[in-house]
């Protein structure tokens, strides 16, 4: 696709390869940390000198620098976000979000606005596929976070503990020991924790900072075997926080 590079890269010259590297990055800032220097190259079918020389041509330390400062420079040419005062409302008119849930989800999206840390986001299974949205989602905002799901080594989050603000995990019994050690550790660590959760009894909802209940239709079926609605209600209340962190940002810089 043709796309303006001049605006990031100035008197920069870059090769075609370079050029090629850097408009994938652009236009792939959703999933371009997880594919990483590698998994870059190889979808521009060039080398792996080639995107760290692009990062060298531009002024970075390295690949991750680059990516930071091409997602925050991508978020400063966004357009100004209008809040849709309507939006919250439409969670309320389904009868699921209860009101005393709504200042639980407004808390995590102030600290996630507020931290200047990583935000390290968990979950396992069905539930990772949770966790993923919303560091996708964060992501583009140009909020620095880790995904880590369940076949991840517990030295992802443990090599990273000084550097995390806000833990977030997503479990759906509120049970899994793996889910559970991360939030206990994080609190040893004063680091604020979230929990997406279901809304029967759990360890988790005693553990966590904020807990964020999704009610949960088939709480019996451990095995995700039924037809739930838990996982698309959890999908909207991650888009409820989105909300939230934008109308916090706005207040903030005004």
């Amino acid at each position: 696709m043709d796309m303006d590079l001049s605006k990031y890269v100035a008197d920069v010259q870059l090769t075609e390869a370079e050029k090629s590297v850097l408009t994938f990055l652009l236009t792939h800032l959703d999933e371009a940390l997880k594919l990483g220097v590698r998994g870059i190259a190889k979808a521009n079918f060039t080398s792996t000198s080639t995107v760290m020389r692009l990062a060298k041509k531009l002024g970075y330390n390295g690949f991750i620098e680059m990516y930071y400062k091409l997602l925050g420079k991508a978020k400063e040419e966004k357009p100004n976000y209008e809040v849709n005062e309507g939006f919250a409302s439409q969670f309320l008119q389904e009868n699921w979000l209860s009101l005393a849930m709504y200042p639980r989800i407004r808390l995590a999206a102030q600290q996630i606005c507020e931290t200047n840390r990583l935000v390290f986001i968990y979950g396992m299974g069905f539930s990772a596929l949770m966790a993923e949205y919303l560091a996708k989602k964060l992501l583009v905002l140009g909020i620095k976070c880790i995904f880590s799901d369940g076949a991840d080594s517990i030295g992802i989050f443990e090599n990273n503990l000084e550097d995390i603000g806000v833990l977030i995990v997503f479990s759906r019994s509120g049970r899994s020991r793996a889910v559970l050690n991360r939030v206990k550790t994080a609190k040893e660590n004063a680091v604020f924790t979230v929990a997406f959760t279901g809304d029967s009894a759990s360890p988790l909802k005693d553990l966590a900072d904020c807990v964020i209940e999704a009610q949960d239709d088939t709480y019996l079926d451990d095995r995700n075997m039924k037809p739930t609605l838990f996982f698309s209600k959890t999908l909207m209340l991650i888009e409820l926080l989105i909300y939230e962190y934008y109308g916090i940002s706005i207040q903030k810089n005004q």
